[in-house]
């Protein structure tokens, strides 16, 4: 999209909220009255309160709506609060960014949004007009759900310096490999444990012709995403996390060697990778056209929505009939690499204790328990019954996330600061394209950087003694 492009639908969405928040306002101003009589005025008959009705932002769209919708539908029937969800496009709530903190601005905004835990939120923060103060403190609420007993490694991820400003709705995993079956068995392959095994493969499957790999680049996300499993692979939990506070020295081996197996991996990719996007990428392995594809588990959604023909089965639990076997990306068996998504509740607004009863109701056990069903997701809390998950990947994944030994946070989904993320994002696809491992060197190095200034030596996530993975970043004492 063009830089004119975007001023336009910004300058849109600013004039849209103002004009809302200047309606809202000419409602509520005082009726012109009579002086009151001297004598006794007869009762007046009362008048019934309006409905009472928030609004939430969200980018949720897509087939992804069925699984807000029927949150929303819920949530009204038993509160009576309506709710009107307001999508604002742009992936990852880029736009939607800009028309909240307009809102926000003129003292009237929505009563939640959706927001990614970390440094998304702390965008919002670094911008908002009252800081930290323009945003509810949630952990009272996490509390009251029993989200900090059943889910602590997940809102450790989600708490800034012990507070908490979102709160987790569902998890994804992103660190999976979808493997369709039928041409692993032509290859006579093994499914791949390790990522020298997974190296083996890809050329095994190039010399018979047939791409290895499908990933995206049209809509860049999967190749990025293919680099950071490479790397968690290569250099295990604390480095990675280490990454994404941009304290891991931009010398570290582990950056060399993710790099060098990521751009053999590359060589696999189909040609006409540069056209793809991601559900492109899955329709093409759905039928056939390459090996393997690695992704975060909304591919399990997606295969279960539009080709409900097509078994999925866990690595763990493949038979004779199953057409896509989904496991853990080679060598990082026993993480859960964490996508969060959550909401937020601004302060101080009209609709703010209603916004908390929603967020309270939504990142509750029931709100998940109506949601990851079928958002394709898994819920946060570990106590909930698999058996309400329609696949029997998320079942699996349930397992997989109560048993995982370490836990770390997508850098490509929400763990890093929109710049950087732009940065690595667009220089991904470049180092595919010209095999230039000095240019994305020189990237990791001011990405790091970069990423270690926006922390401002004053955030971490997690609490007090409690940092998120067990990495506590230096400057926290």
């Amino acid at each position: 999209m063009k830089l004119s492009q975007v001023v336009g639908i910004v300058v849109a969405l600013v004039i849209v909220a103002l004009l809302g928040y200047y309606l809202g306002s000419m409602s509520q101003q005082p009726q012109t009255t009579a002086p009151p009589s001297q004598t006794t005025a007869s009762p007046q008959p009362t008048t019934p309160s309006a409905p009472k009705k928030i609004t939430f932002y969200t980018w949720w769209a897509g087939l992804e709506r069925f699984a807000i919708d029927a949150v929303i539908g819920n949530f009204t029937k038993k509160t009576g609060i309506a709710v009107e969800k307001t999508a604002v496009p742009g992936g990852a709530g880029v736009n939607a960014k800009f028309a909240i903190l307009a809102l926000m601005q003129a003292g009237n905004p929505p009563a939640a949004f959706q927001v990614h835990c970390g440094p998304e939120m702390l965008s919002y923060i670094y911008v908002a007009p009252k800081g930290e103060a323009s945003f509810v403190e949630l952990s009272n609420v996490a509390k009251e759900i029993d989200m900090s007993t059943q889910a602590p490694d997940v809102l450790s991820a989600c708490s800034l310096n012990g507070k908490v400003f979102a709160l987790p709705v569902n998890i994804h995993r992103a660190n999976l490999i979808f493997i369709n079956k039928q041409v692993l068995d032509k290859l006579g392959g093994s499914i791949p444990t390790t990522l020298d095994d997974l190296v083996t493969l890809c050329k095994k499957a190039s010399a018979a012709g047939i791409p290895c790999l499908i990933q995206a680049g049209a809509d860049q996300f999967t190749v990025l995403h293919l680099w950071e499993q490479v790397f968690l692979a290569v250099a295990g939990p604390q480095k990675f996390i280490m990454f994404m506070y941009g304290t891991l020295p931009p010398d570290d081996p582990s950056l060399k060697q993710a790099t060098e197996k990521f751009l053999e991996l590359a060589k696999s990719f189909p040609a006409n990778w540069p056209a793809l996007d991601w559900t492109g990428a899955v329709a093409d392995l759905v039928a056939g056209k390459g090996l393997a594809h690695v992704d975060g588990d909304w591919v399990v959604g997606l295969i279960y929505n539009v080709y409900p023909q097509v078994k999925m089965c866990p690595y763990t639990s493949i038979t004779p009939d199953c057409n896509i076997v989904v496991a853990p990306f080679p060598g990082t068996q026993g993480v859960y690499n964490l996508v969060i998504d959550s909401v937020a509740v601004p302060a101080g607004g009209p609709t703010t204790q209603l916004g908390i009863e929603f967020v309270k109701f939504f990142a509750g056990p029931e709100g998940q328990s109506i949601f990851n069903p079928l958002k394709g997701s898994i819920a946060v809390y570990k106590n909930i019954d698999p058996a309400i998950y329609p696949t029997p990947i998320q079942r699996w994944e349930v397992q997989e996330y109560r048993d995982a030994r370490s836990y770390v946070f997508s850098l490509t989904h929400g763990a890093l600061f929109s710049d950087v993320w732009q940065m690595l994002l667009q220089q991904a696809i470049v180092l595919v394209q010209t095999g230039r491992a000095d240019l994305w060197y020189d990237t990791l190095s001011k990405a790091l950087s970069t990423e270690r200034s926006l922390w401002k030596d004053t955030w971490y996530l997690g609490a007090p003694g409690k940092p998120f993975g067990g990495y506590q970043p230096p400057w926290v004492k």
